[in-house]
């Protein structure tokens, strides 16, 4: 009986140490209210989402955050809605692959039908410089009444932990993890890109730097406005 208690104890204590192992690269507190605006090579803003915490779950030693996305494409009267959820597992954050998709180009075509799937990629609890991260892919087919129109791949690869940085936006200051990726974008034709990422842990994506395959910046991304 004694036996049987102290492995149930120890059983707990394991559980549980999984789930505080979990660092999240999101928010978690429900209500939360992250505000992301693009830009292009010019510094021009090209759009606008905010992501909205609705819900956060934990099943064992899974922890799930559940988001709304509401992105304002320039130039599109209608917003693009969706919703999505990050979860940390056994240590690692599972990052939002809906994230790699051209928000611009989905938003044309929010009466329509939209299926994802993703290769996830993660972000271990315990990051150093010079570590080499997995990587994803992520596949859109756009379809309408049975007929696929259209099919967004994008492929991430070599992705790496650059170090350790401090990042201010119109939203703050904050202590990032800076990663390092290349990403290979197809719809009708093929495009090469390489990426900077900055992440902060609790805030997610904090600021991303989009280059052409001759290093010239093409777009990039920050967070402008958090609100609870």
């Amino acid at each position: 009986m004694i036996y049987a208690i102290l492995l149930s104890s120890s059983l707990f204590v394991k559980q549980n140490l999984k789930s505080q192992d979990c660092e999240f690269y999101f928010p978690v507190e429900k209500g939360t209210k992250i505000e992301m605006t693009d830009y292009d090579k010019k510094g021009e803003v090209t759009g606008v989402g905010t992501s909205t915490v609705i819900d956060k779950l934990q099943l064992g030693a899974v922890q799930e955050v559940k988001v709304s996305l509401e992105y304002n494409a320039k130039g599109n009267d209608k917003p693009f809605t969706s919703e999505y959820s990050v979860k940390c597992e056994n240590g690692e954050f599972y990052i939002n692959m809906n994230n790699f998709l051209d928000k611009n180009a989905m938003s044309g075509y929010q009466n329509m039908d939209i299926t994802v799937d993703a290769d996830q990629m993660t972000l271990p609890s315990k990051l150093t410089a010079g570590q080499v991260l997995g990587n994803g892919r992520v596949t859109a087919k756009i379809a309408s009444s049975g007929v696929n129109i259209m099919t967004m791949n994008t492929l991430i690869t070599n992705r790496k932990v650059e170090g350790f940085e401090s990042v201010t936006t119109p939203a703050g200051t904050f202590d990032c993890v800076k990663i390092s990726y290349d990403i290979e974008a197809k719809v009708l034709f093929k495009v090469n890109m390489s990426c900077k990422q900055w992440y902060a842990k609790n805030v997610g994506a904090v600021k991303t730097e989009n280059y052409d395959k001759k290093g010239k910046l093409v777009s990039s991304q920050m967070i402008t406005k958090i609100s609870k």
